[in-house]
């Protein structure tokens, strides 16, 4: 018997030293650099069969000083063996009490994991670990698992392959003669009805080391999913009770409040069909007034469906409770309104075709002028400065000059004085005439909210959750607009589209709605005209709406890669002419110019209006300066 369990102990000391060998090969196959693993803790192993466990415990004690003297203790041989390669490893023994979360916790770099069912332990303690992990989803691209096991069906029988998914990295290592055979094991996603895939991963001896078979890439040799049913669910609030669900979604009719469901829905269809697996569409046609997330983030939550075809906003709550796989519909909510040409007397017509740098710098240059003139009809004796100042105020209104002078200095500072005011008379009328031939109103409002309060329109939305939840962001404008929101009586916000496109064309009515569901119905009710004066403040300001998944879940990472190449595709760009709505056209060419009213003219007729009174005024005073001058002067004779 002393004999048997000598044989028996060497036995066990060539099995490990093999095991440690085809667990240091693999993890440098995989490049990994940090390894986590649960080993026996000894060299005692089932292998031996039951007389191997019946040493007395002298015997034992003997053949582990042996062992641990001349090999070291199994882990480690690992630990030396892994540092040897630059690999961070710790291992642990297998056991009831092992605490998953604290041993294989990784959030930033992959972890390498080997597991050895071949110890002496319960298959209640290694079925612990593996439903830990499934409940930590530590199946997915971060964690690379090797499992070293006695044979397939024991392995395959203690397996919880719940959260297996196309990303999965797990493989078994199985005894074959004098090395190992390895099968990579996964399942696109059991609940859907995937069935557990076993293929030959390669083979490892002590000549030739690992020999990996299987090197096509893990998304290319598993993209095909069997035709598995997928559960998909999505807002749709207009379809008629008659009609079929897929046949709606797939239909472009006049009803436009679904596009965002039917664009979504478009996509997941060419992703399926990329992969080979089937949708299963639920409908979501109620949304409570009070939820912020609505029903579908509620389910991807609760993981009742796996995907969602509606394209929802990113919010900070919705990303902890599941997952945006991409940003594809380009969506953005504003209120729409008329702008009309002013009706209030604006004094500033006059100084708006030019800059204030201009005016400033132009001040300058005249009084600069003045000087200059001054010092030249000052050396030739001709002049004072009333007809300096006269001369400079002739030449910029293309006047003649007051005086003729056959001085050369004069002439060249004339010259110049003239041409100056040539360019500045032209510049002048070309911005004048350039803003009256500009197409629309030239005082549309800034795309403010504050502004659109300001401007104390009537407003009114579509009655929409989604509404709700805009009003709510925590922005300080849009705060700002809440408060002024919830002033208006309850009856009076809500409209339906058909009346609010009327209401836009009085104006003073501004209606808030997505673009894309009233350009169709603006582009047949407005006319040229009136498309012209359109004028938007956005509430949602445009961004991207991204498609949303169950968190950790099986199709994050393919319906990610799908969307991407529909992006390669031009298959989105097809899908969004298909779905949106183009901006309503209108003919610049033949838009009628509008004429100058009184009220554009109010400014200068005041101008012209305070310059005869002044000028009246300074005639008055010059008259009654005259006239006592000539009285004292004859009183004086």
């Amino acid at each position: 018997m002393l004999l048997r369990g000598i044989l028996c102990l060497q036995l066990i000391v060539a099995s490990w030293a093999t095991s440690i060998d085809v667990i240091h090969d693999y993890f440098l196959f995989k490049k990994i650099t940090r390894v986590a693993g649960f080993s026996c803790g000894g060299y005692e192993s089932e292998s031996c069969g039951s007389e191997a466990l019946v040493f007395s415990k002298t015997l034992q004690q003997i053949n582990f000083l042996i062992y641990s003297k001349i090999f070291g203790t199994d882990d480690q041989k690992i630990i030396r063996s892994f540092n040897d390669a630059g690999i961070l490893v710790s291992t642990e023994t297998l056991g009831p009490n092992i605490v998953i979360q604290r041993s294989l916790r990784t959030d930033y770099w992959n972890l390498g994991v080997f597991v050895d069912l071949r110890c002496p332990v319960v298959d209640k303690d290694i079925v612990n670990i593996f439903d830990e992990a499934s409940r930590y989803y530590m199946f997915g691209h971060l964690h690379q698992w090797l499992i070293l096991g006695r044979n397939i069906e024991h392995t395959v029988r203690l397996l919880n392959d719940s959260t297996f998914s196309i990303t999965t990295d797990f493989v078994i290592s199985l005894p074959r003669d004098d090395g190992y055979i390895l099968y990579d094991i996964y399942n696109h996603c059991k609940h859907c009805g995937g069935p557990l895939s076993i293929t030959n991963f390669g083979t490892w001896d002590r000549e030739t080391g690992l020999n990996v078979t299987l090197s096509e890439g893990k998304f290319s040799r598993r993209r095909d999913f069997q035709r598995i049913k997928v559960k998909s669910a999505g807002v749709v609030a207009k379809r008629p009770v008659d009609q079929d669900l897929i046949e709606y979604l797939n239909e472009r009719n006049a009803v436009l409040e679904d596009n965002w469901a039917k664009f979504g829905y478009s996509l997941l269809v060419n992703v399926a069909y990329m992969y080979n697996f089937s949708l299963e569409t639920i409908e979501l046609n109620y949304w409570p007034p009070k939820d912020r997330n609505g029903p579908l983030m509620s389910g991807l939550r609760d993981r009742l469906f796996d995907l969602g075809y509606y394209p929802s906003i990113l919010t900070h709550e919705r990303l902890d409770w599941c997952d945006v796989t991409l940003q594809v519909w380009p969506a953005r909510t504003c209120f729409m309104f008329r702008t009309l040409p002013s009706q209030k007397v604006d004094m500033n017509i006059i100084f708006r075709p030019l800059e204030k740098k201009v005016w400033y710098m132009f001040c300058v240059l005249s009084l600069v002028m003045v000087l200059v003139l001054r010092i030249i009809f000052k050396s030739e004796k001709q002049s004072h400065y009333d007809e300096t100042v006269f001369v400079i105020i002739g030449a910029m209104c293309q006047q003649g000059l007051p005086f003729e002078n056959n001085k050369l200095s004069s002439r060249v500072a004339c010259l110049q004085t003239l041409v100056f005011g040539l360019l500045m008379y032209n510049c002048y009328s070309a911005a004048i005439v350039s803003s009256r031939l500009n197409n629309g109103p030239t005082n549309k409002m800034n795309d403010s909210l504050t502004s659109l309060i300001r401007s104390r329109m009537k407003l009114s939305t579509y009655k929409t959750t989604f509404f709700n939840i805009l009003i709510n962001t925590k922005t300080a404008d849009v705060q700002y607009f809440r408060k002024h929101w919830e002033t208006i009586p309850e009856g009076a916000r809500y409209q339906p589209v058909l009346e609010g496109i009327k209401g836009i064309m009085n104006p003073g009515n501004a209606y808030h709605t997505d673009p894309n569901i009233v350009y169709p119905l603006i582009e047949r009710m407005f006319s040229n005209d009136m498309i012209s004066q359109l004028t938007e403040v956005h509430l949602l300001r445009p961004s991207a709406l991204g498609l949303w998944s169950a968190a950790r879940g099986q199709f994050q990472e393919i319906v990610k890669i799908g969307l991407i190449r529909t992006y390669t595709a031009g298959i989105r760009r097809r899908e969004l002419l298909r779905w949106t709505s183009r901006k309503p056209y209108y003919n610049k060419i033949n838009q009628e110019a509008s004429s100058v009213t009184i009220v554009e003219t109010v400014p200068i007729l005041l101008l012209l209006i305070f310059g005869m009174v002044v000028s009246i005024v300074i005639c008055i005073l010059e008259n009654i300066v005259f006239r006592t001058t000539l009285v004292y002067a004859n009183r004086k004779k």
